[in-house]
């Protein structure tokens, strides 16, 4: 990681501090651009809901981050450096929130057989990316256990989604906010989300390690980080990636330089709140790299 430290530092211009959104501070100043988007959806629906986006705006946000030069990335990702993120783009997480019907729904057929939605999420997630090859592998469905996931078919709609080439992750069992439970209960929210993924996915779940808290915060000064780092299920770590709610871009030296905590502090957007030409006021994201003159030279950003 301290490779990747100097690399970026090296290469990329001094950043300045960014315009605030509503709900998140301004990032702070630092040596490189190092902000990486992690953005968030909910349902997706022509019903107005508080944080609901129509399937158009949901489109259109994923043209306006095309045509910005983002490419998608996973929890993976982060983990490796970015190793996937081709020079000439930048990295930006997608995620859907809660595992609504709307996010992944069938449509009975007259003759009995069944169709994705065209305006589900994923129908219109897949559909960009067909058209759209070089935008990257897919986007972080987060999925929680107070309701049915994608309100039925669940374990077979779970398994679609990861052989589409999506991602699956932990929104715990009830939804229940750990602002309102103490720490020490944590366990009750996440493990039994786990064995619910693990009793429909098999070893697939293995690798479902991300969660999202419930109404996107996690109480400070309280333990929460050593907690949940130390938190196993089945004889590996049960969170490896914590993602928040605040109207902020992630800050990937945070990430990576911090003692584990900035990986359970992971920053997100609303989409339902905010538009794409807003997230491009942020002056702290990472920038398109330019191509090396030679193989033997360093990457612009990344290790």
């Amino acid at each position: 990681m301290i490779t990747l430290i100097f690399i970026l530092a090296g290469y990329l211009p001094l950043c300045h501090e960014a315009p605030a959104l509503e709900h998140g501070d301004a990032p702070e100043p630092c040596s490189y651009r190092s902000g990486v988007p992690v953005l968030t959806y909910h349902q997706v629906s022509e019903t107005p809901y508080q944080y609901g986006v129509t399937p158009d705006k949901l489109w259109n946000d994923l043209q306006a981050l095309y045509d910005a030069g983002f490419f998608l990335i996973l929890p993976d990702d982060m983990e490796n450096g970015l190793y996937r993120v081709p020079w000439n783009r930048r990295p930006l997480m997608i995620s859907f929130d809660d595992g609504w019907e709307d996010n992944f729904h069938f449509i009975e057929q007259t003759d009995g057989t069944r169709v994705i939605d065209p305006d589900c999420a994923v129908a219109i997630v897949n559909r960009f990316l067909d058209e759209h090859s070089d935008f990257g592998p897919g986007v972080l469905f987060f999925i929680s256990w107070d309701k049915v996931p994608f309100g039925h078919d669940t374990e077979e709609k779970l398994n679609m989604v990861l052989d589409m080439g999506h991602a699956i992750g932990n929104h715990t069992a009830d939804h229940t906010s750990f602002m309102q439970i103490p720490v020490s209960d944590y366990h009750s929210q996440i493990l039994p989300a786990l064995a619910s993924f693990s009793s429909r996915l098999g070893m697939r779940a293995w690798f479902i390690s991300s969660l999202a808290y419930p109404g996107g915060q996690l109480p400070s000064r309280a333990g929460a980080e050593e907690i949940l780092l130390n938190m196993e299920y089945e004889g590996r770590k049960a969170v490896t990636q914590g993602y928040l709610v605040d109207g902020a871009v992630e800050n990937l030296r945070r990430f990576y330089e911090s003692s584990g905590e900035g990986r359970l502090r992971i920053s997100r957007i609303d989409m339902a709140l905010y538009s794409v030409p807003q997230l491009l006021q942020w002056q702290n994201l990472m920038q398109p790299g330019l191509e090396r003159p030679s193989l033997h030279d360093q990457l612009p950003w990344r290790p």
